[in-house]
């Protein structure tokens, strides 16, 4: 018994270390599962992100289907690519994302997910992104739960620039 407790406190510590020094873990499907480091630069549109979710009704329903890196971390996050940044324009309905009228890889909403459960639609038509909004998504994973789903985010959500440090999935 008090090895078992010697060592969870030892990987709660290697834990809180790795969190310090930059290194995050992605445990979903949106991008390889693994280990991302922070990059400590500024974010621009293309970058991979690590975001801090605010507290709408749709993100708790994420969070209670699995949606989220929650099992890691009492903070839910996600991991997401910029597509859209202040000034683009944004349409977003069945047949996909569009950021100035380029229609984004794997960015058709699905109406349901895995498990037959109905997902939220947040249909955009010719929406001008403010200068402090983002939009957010995975082309890695056409059923990723990204701003298809939960629309426009402001930039304070961004908790760092990403990139892959140890992947296996």
């Amino acid at each position: 018994m008090r090895r078992a407790a010697i060592g969870l406190l030892v990987t709660f510590a290697l834990g809180c270390g790795a969190l310090c020094s930059g290194v995050r873990f992605n445990g979903t499907s949106s991008f390889p599962v693994g280990l991302y480091v922070a990059t400590g630069k500024d974010a621009h549109k293309g970058d991979l992100v690590m975001v801090s979710l605010p507290s709408p009704p749709v993100f708790e329903m994420a969070r209670e289907r699995g949606y989220l890196n929650v099992a890691y971390s009492p903070v839910a996050r996600i991991m997401k690519r910029i597509v859209g940044v202040g000034g683009d324009r944004v349409t977003i309905d069945s047949s996909g994302v569009y950021v100035n009228g380029t229609r984004l890889k794997n960015s058709a909403p699905l109406l349901r997910d895995a498990a037959g459960r109905p997902m939220p639609q947040y249909p955009l038509k010719d929406y001008v992104l403010d200068p402090d909004e983002l939009l957010l998504m995975s082309e890695y994973n056409p059923a990723s739960f990204d701003s298809r789903y939960f629309g426009p985010l402001h930039s304070t959500t961004i908790e760092s620039v990403v990139r892959p440090l140890l992947t296996w999935k």
